[in-house]
């Protein structure tokens, strides 16, 4: 059930409940905190298909990256929920050339940024209209049991659920 201030399921988004990539072997892969199902055996941060839309899971907490509330706007809050696989958690890599990717809505058609080019700690992921920018740039890095790390190519920090939060609505930010 969705909290307040969020999308409440509908018919669409059970609708949408299907499997995010059409393949049989799919293995998690940890992205900063962030995990996705990528199909491919065994996992690795050079396995990305440009093609396929991804749910992001947090290995910590078990929640899906979200585009708070459904919203469409350049500045929106990217938070975690309760996964549902509707389109506001669908995440696409996009090659921005050179190792790095942008990481594109399937709801919004923006991408991830890290607000305002900011190389702090705790700076905001926000979604924001595609300008392949530094601050837009995410490499996947590996790291244990197959997972990976996204990490973003302006500040060299992490995506991560601020707090190691477990809750519905826990912010990501950049740490290091």
């Amino acid at each position: 059930m969705a909290g307040p201030g969020h999308h409440p399921p509908t018919a669409v988004h059970h609708a949408r409940r299907r499997r995010l990539v059409g393949v049989t072997a799919v293995v998690a892969v940890l992205l900063g905190g962030l995990m996705a199902a990528f199909a491919a055996a065994p996992a690795s941060a050079a396995t990305v298909d440009t093609n396929a839309w991804y749910a992001l899971v947090n290995r910590n907490s078990g929640k899906a990256l979200d585009v708070y509330n459904l919203a469409m706007n350049d500045g929106a809050r990217i938070t975690q929920w309760t996964r549902t696989n509707g389109t506001n958690q669908q995440w696409q890599f996009v090659d921005s050339g050179n190792g790095y990717y942008r990481v594109k809505s399937r709801l919004s058609g923006k991408v991830l940024d890290v607000h305002n080019y900011s190389t702090a700690d705790g700076g905001p992921i926000v979604q924001w209209a595609d300008n392949n920018t530094t601050n837009q740039q995410f490499r996947l890095a590996d790291s244990d049991n197959g997972h990976v790390r996204l990490i973003n190519r302006n500040s060299n920090k992490a995506v991560e659920v601020q707090g190691a939060a477990t809750n519905d609505g826990g912010n990501i930010v950049q740490y290091p």
